[in-house]
């Protein structure tokens, strides 16, 4: 063989080694995960006409998380919401280990999972019998943080009056409201030695009522609710038809009538 040709031959030997290491060493195409068409929450939500609807395609919807359970507000639970709207996601989770933090970004892989009619609102979960939660084994193939740095939850401003199906399940601000109430976030069970799930009742200006719901088993059940008036956050909940207003992340602070109204955080 010549040189010229057996340098040649090398030198296509050396090529085809290195894109073999390449392959051996890296993701290849067939180990890629293949796109999935992604929609909004409203969208999603619109898919439920009627008690459930079971999810067989890839789609795929992204949210900032802006209800929990750490602090026991949202029990098997958490909301995201984007631009068009908010869901509740029914799921099983430690509240301790606090997996799906304030103000991350949530992408879920619905391919599997469940709409379903709660009273009127619409919710996502994997209904098996009784059960409408993610199972805790098969959190991780359908809820995963994008990993993008968290964003300031800023909460829409709305009214008591105003409350439409499109606020449901997302994150709000009422101002000029104060609690009717001098008790603490919910009764005491003196049978059980437990708080109870209870509802208070904010007032605006105008007399208008609505219900804060808080769960009995909230780390703040017993503390006296927040004298005076000014604006008060929460998720947006519905059932047949009646809206109420559950606080979010500890947020559990009104502004006293010498401040201006201001959201907290």
């Amino acid at each position: 063989m010549k040189p010229t040709a057996l340098r040649c031959k090398i030198s296509l030997l050396a090529i085809l080694f290195a894109v073999g290491c390449d392959r051996a060493t890296t993701i290849g195409f067939e180990n890629e995960e293949e796109p999935r068409p992604e929609c909004s929450i409203a969208r999603l939500k619109s898919l439920c006409d009627g008690q459930y609807y079971p999810i067989a395609d890839q789609t795929v919807v992204r949210g900032i998380v802006t209800g929990n359970n750490r602090y026991g507000e949202f029990y098997n639970q958490l909301v995201i919401e984007d631009a068009s709207g908010g869901i509740a996601i029914a799921a099983e989770y430690a509240a301790a280990e606090n997996p799906y933090p304030l103000g991350e970004e949530l992408i879920v892989y619905c391919n599997g999972l469940t709409l379903y009619d709660y009273g009127g609102k619409i919710m996502l979960g994997k209904v098996a019998g009784e059960s409408t939660c993610i199972p805790r084994s098969e959190l991780d193939a359908h809820l995963r943080l994008s990993g993008r740095e968290a964003m300031h939850r800023t909460a829409a401003p709305a009214s008591i009056g105003g409350l439409t199906a499109a606020h449901v399940d997302t994150y709000v601000r009422i101002d000029g409201v104060h609690f009717t109430e001098r008790a603490s976030w919910c009764e005491f069970d003196p049978e059980t030695g437990r708080y109870l799930t209870t509802e208070r009742t904010i007032e605006d200006a105008a007399g208008r009522t609505l219900a804060v719901r808080t769960l009995g088993g909230c780390l703040y059940a017993d503390e006296p609710l927040p004298s005076g008036s000014g604006s008060l956050c929460g998720i947006v909940d519905c059932f047949n038809g009646v809206y109420s207003l559950r606080v979010t992340g500890f947020e559990t602070f009104l502004v006293t009538p010498a401040t201006p109204a201001t959201a907290y955080p």
